[in-house]
């Protein structure tokens, strides 16, 4: 690139030494200048140099413009988002707000439900309870029953016993007051007929005196097993 401007440069400068003009005289052989055309050279190189170097901090300058310029189209694009989020949500708010009494009044069904239900568990519990408590109440009663028919029958058999002893007992006795009947009455009957064959024999009987009073309270006392119709009509025999 140098090199084309450094040709174009001196081209310049020798269209300008040749070019001939009304005004000026005969073309004299002209002096040479050696350094002339490097002083321009120098000039132009000198400016295309800050040329170079304006055009390199303008391209910084644009990539670090291009860098904010995408910055900010993001967070415009973001915020364009945004305000469109914000705009649907505003138009959407009645809804929403629909939504949210609907939610409210769920909850408030909720909260009546688990009431609800919290009343039911508790009247459950309470249920359980007595149901524990009247299966207890039957298992004690099984219990006593049980305990009560063991014991009923300990005592009936204790009561078996005891009314077989008294049985016994009770026949025991009887059967001795009869011997002693039996062996008494043969006795008055052995005297009553030894006075009957003394009254024949002697036609009367005689007294026997005796200062045994309790004997004769006890002779008094004894009735004899004799028929009426025999003694009378013995009686009425000569």
């Amino acid at each position: 690139m140098l090199t084309s401007l450094k040709g174009k440069l001196l081209n310049v400068g020798k269209i300008g030494l040749l070019s001939p003009t009304s005004e000026e005289e005969p073309i004299k052989s002209p002096s040479k200048n050696l350094s002339a055309g490097t002083d321009i050279l120098t000039h132009y190189q000198e400016q295309w140099a800050e040329l170079h170097s304006l055009n390199e901090d303008n391209a910084n300058n644009a990539a670090i413009l291009a860098e904010k310029i995408n910055t900010l189209h993001t967070k415009t694009s973001i915020d364009y988002t945004n305000i469109v989020e914000i705009t649907q949500l505003l138009n959407a708010t009645p809804t929403i707000n629909k939504s949210i009494e609907m939610c409210c009044q769920q909850i408030k069904n909720l909260h009546k439900s688990f009431e609800s239900v919290e009343k039911g568990v508790l009247d459950l519990e309470d249920l359980i309870e007595r149901i524990e408590l009247e299966r207890r109440k039957v298992e004690h009663k099984y219990q006593l029953a049980l305990y009560k028919e063991k014991k009923m029958a300990h005592f009936e058999k204790v009561r078996m016993e005891m009314a077989t002893k008294h049985t016994q007992i009770v026949a025991d006795h009887e059967s001795k007051q009869k011997r002693f009947l039996e062996e008494r009455q043969q006795v008055f009957q052995d005297a009553f007929n030894d006075d009957l064959r003394t009254f024949k024999s002697l036609g009367s009987i005689p007294k026997i005196e005796t200062n045994n009073q309790s004997g004769s309270a006890l002779l008094e006392e004894i009735q004899l097993d004799l028929d009426q119709q025999d003694l009378e009509s013995f009686l009425n025999t000569k």
